[in-house]
């Protein structure tokens, strides 16, 4: 049964969806079954030696953070800092305080590249970097790829991650000239992160982005979008979570395969407007799909403002992409893949 609702149009068989297109960019995603498909080139697999590999050297680690400018010890390396959070400021983080962590926890810089220019922001580099964490590896790490990874921050500290990006999109947009501010978050090569140690990019620019206004003009072509949306994933079992006014599904019109959004439906402003509580709702929304995903390539935008609801698009990047002329191939295994997710959140 190929059905039109609104702004959703999407193909039902057997109670089991076939095919939905996307009501933003217009990508259909067929549901197929790739049990079957051979992925010879599942990303980063062959990064993580075994169990049984030796753990690097105390002098292969310093060789890698001697060269690393995220580093505690090199930050002359970098543009000068804007401010950063000690660890008295970051009570929830786990780190060795011996070993890391004695002068900052999280620390925010500019980009030494802003990805819009200066003098289209009133001559003031509004891209920013957030350094989630002095460290560079995970404990005992067997390779150089062993790199920390978000979901292993910890719950509280992943929240003041958030709240320091809120901090700094209120400096963004202290700027006239800036209107639109997006938060981007790569993790590992694969998803075009350009250094390997954790971190965020915060980007302020002089128009809304496009991606952002493409979302809003679906919205107002069709209003109620989001809200049919959600009842929708939540008919087809795919929503994950549902708790203090934030939902997380799995979505079937994701940029990848794999992909997650995080939705404040009830709050359609900005981060910066939230009140603590429920900035601390949004950020555990995200962060529990972080620390399931792990150190899996991956990547993240924030997209706020617009008339839009408050929301997290997140792309797991395990396999190559794979969108074929303006249609991608998401598994079967969707629904199972939620159901799993669901009972590994409920277990903590």
């Amino acid at each position: 049964m190929s059905t039109l609702s609104m702004g959703i149009e999407y193909e039902i068989r057997d109670g089991a969806l076939v095919w939905i297109k996307n009501p933003v960019t217009g990508v259909i995603s067929y549901v197929v079954d790739v049990r079957g498909k051979s992925f010879a080139f599942t990303l980063s697999a062959h990064e993580h030696p075994g169990p049984e590999a030796p753990e690097l050297t105390d002098e292969e680690v310093r060789r890698a953070k001697s060269v690393c400018p995220f580093c505690p010890g090199n930050e002359a390396q970098t543009t000068p800092e804007l401010f950063r959070l000690s660890r008295e400021q970051v009570p929830g983080w786990t780190g060795d305080p011996s070993r890391d962590g004695r002068g900052w926890i999280i620390r925010v810089i500019n980009n030494l590249f802003p990805r819009i220019p200066e003098q289209l922001t009133g001559g003031r580099n509004e891209s920013y970097i957030v350094i989630e964490d002095p460290r560079h590896f995970i404990d005992r790490p067997r390779s150089i790829g062993d790199l920390l990874f978000t979901g292993i921050l910890g719950e509280e500290h992943f929240a003041q991650v958030i709240a320091t990006d809120a901090f700094v999109m209120r400096r963004a947009m202290e700027n006239p000239s800036v209107r639109s501010v997006v938060v981007r978050k790569n993790q590992g090569r694969e998803s075009g992160a350009s250094q390997p140690h954790l971190h965020q990019q915060i980007i302020g620019s002089p128009e809304p982005l496009p991606a952002i206004l493409a979302e809003a003009r679906a919205e107002r072509e069709h209003p109620g979008l989001w809200d049919e949306m959600l009842d929708l994933f939540e008919r087809l079992g795919l929503v994950i979570d549902s708790t203090d006014g934030v939902i997380t599904y799995a979505s079937p019109i994701g940029a990848f395969p794999r992909s997650y959004d995080v939705v404040m439906p009830g709050f359609r402003g900005l981060l910066v407007e939230l009140e603590p509580a429920a900035l601390r709702a949004f950020a555990r929304g995200l962060y529990r799909i972080l620390r399931v995903l792990g150190p899996l390539p991956l990547d993240y935008e924030i997209h706020q403002g617009e008339g839009l609801p408050l929301h997290a698009h997140i792309n797991a990047r395990l396999f190559p992409y794979s969108n074929v002329a303006g249609t991608l191939n998401i598994p079967n295994t969707l629904l199972e893949r939620a159901a799993a997710i669901r009972k590994a959140l409920a277990r903590g």
